[in-house]
């Protein structure tokens, strides 16, 4: 079978459906890449006469892209970077920052025409209103200089703020200090000191993608072999350093939704963003960690609200063989603000997985649950009301949200109880990894905190 280089994915097979999201914010510390940007310089398309501003904004453009570009090759992927006159001036969701147009896109065809990017050329249908953004990888030029290049060599300019609100699009909007706001902000603030003081590192094992068997537009023994050998990724399961730190995100302009913690460092990756399998690598001061989690979290608070004790596994007396498909479903039932959008989120996701010709392991997993037994969300939905029927009126109510809110709040007083101990703690969502031993004392912190909040017990378990 023929072997696919990193190139031929995106050159001859156009392989975009997870292109990298364009990053204005980053930058690049690697003295490798430094050395070759400051080769690049006396190169650069800028008239000798132009005022030093334009020199300047060209020098961090260079960076910003070959960040972009340098991030998406470490991830095996592209990066989108739109062209359009919107997205420079800063008037789309993904950016509000405003660019020098000419001087932006004369940095990028510079990388374009000495070959060190190549580009997939974006379009416009004016009449349909929709299109595609062009699409950029490196070269093997670029590959060269990206050998040593780690996760933690990439930097964030902007300053993170402990707290952000997200508007119902999910763009950022500012707000005034309330009660809520400082008691988050004071709370991570705190944690994040602690994050300083610590010493954080895992392996940076690239998480292998499968071909997806159920592609929708191609015949899947069409579709060439990946090799994802060390020659080619050389990073593959290397030592690398995390900078964590952490902000509570709020939506819908409102301060009673969301408010989870998320992974937003200044430096480096999220561990948020690693698999488990990833996760299980990282390490505290070189102690080796666990990861806790509350089982069944959200079934579990609204049983509380409903004043019961769930003393079961959510999806016990459920077949087994679909627990994939019912454990989905119910995080679908909880979000979805009625049945009939359930299934149709569903139906929605099936589609889109279809189109994907590379797969990570719990998606494949999840199609090949469908695949084997053509499921009828109706059934498994009536399984899933009659199986928590004291629930159910929760399902379809656009409850997680406001969930979310809750277990925000919760995870918060976790960390700080374990931070006033000294326990460095990193959240993942209903989740908290800590070093071995401190498992048992987390574990009782977990419990007790839940009880102080719902009243009730919730099983904890370790990944």
């Amino acid at each position: 079978m023929m072997t696919l280089l990193y190139n031929d994915r995106f050159e001859y097979f156009c392989w975009f459906d997870d292109s990298n999201r364009f990053d204005l914010d980053l930058t690049i510390n690697n003295l490798e890449v430094e050395k070759m940007i400051e080769n690049m310089l006396p190169n650069l398309p800028i008239n000798p006469k132009a005022q030093v501003k334009t020199y300047e904004q060209a020098v961090e453009y260079l960076f910003m892209i070959i960040a972009n570009v340098g991030k998406a090759f470490l991830q095996e992927n592209c990066v989108a970077i739109p062209r359009s006159n919107s997205f420079l001036n800063g008037e789309t969701a993904i950016s509000k920052r405003k660019l020098s147009k000419r001087t932006f896109l004369l940095i990028l065809n510079f990388l374009r025409d000495s070959g060190y990017i190549r580009e997939h050329m974006g379009h416009f249908d004016r009449n349909e209103q929709c299109g595609q953004t062009s699409r950029y990888w490196a070269t093997k030029i670029l590959q060269y200089h990206f050998r040593t290049l780690k996760p933690s060599d990439f930097r964030a300019l902007r300053t993170i703020k402990p707290v952000i609100l997200h508007d119902s699009q999910g763009s950022e909007i500012d707000f005034s200090e309330n009660k809520i706001s400082k008691f988050f902000s004071e709370k991570i603030i705190s944690i994040n000191e602690l994050y300083k003081s610590n010493t954080f590192k895992y392996i940076n094992k690239y998480e292998h993608k499968f071909i997806n068997s159920y592609h929708i537009y191609n015949n899947p023994n069409d579709i060439p072999y990946i090799n994802n050998n060390n020659k080619l990724h050389p990073l593959l399961g290397t030592n690398d350093n995390l900078y964590p730190r952490i902000s509570a995100i709020f939506s819908r302009s409102s301060f009673s939704c969301g408010g989870r913690l998320y992974s937003i460092p200044q430096k480096g990756i999220g561990w948020q963003g690693l698999s488990q399998e990833q996760r299980k690598t990282i390490t505290i001061n070189e102690e080796a960690t666990v990861e806790l989690d509350f089982k069944g979290l959200h079934v579990s608070m609204l049983y509380a609200i409903m004043g019961v004790q769930i003393k079961e596994d959510p999806y016990s007396g459920l077949s087994a063989e679909l627990r994939p498909l019912y454990k989905t479903l119910m995080l679908r039932l909880l979000n979805a603000k009625s049945v009939c959008y359930t299934i149709r989120s569903m139906s929605d996701t099936v589609y889109t997985l279809k189109r994907k010709v590379l797969l990570s392991p719990r998606d494949l997993k999840l199609l090949d649950c469908i695949h084997e037994y053509q499921p009828n969300w109706d059934k498994l939905i009536a399984e899933l009301m009659e199986r928590h029927r004291v629930i159910r009126r929760f399902f379809g109510s656009d409850c997680g949200i406001y969930l979310q809110r809750l277990d925000g709040e919760m995870v918060l007083n976790i960390l700080t109880v374990l931070a006033q101990e000294g326990i460095s703690a990193l959240p993942v969502h209903d989740s908290v990894i800590v070093p071995e031993s401190a498992q048992g004392r987390a574990t009782e912190v977990m419990q007790s905190v839940y009880r102080h909040y719902m009243g009730f017990d919730c099983m904890i378990e370790s990944k």
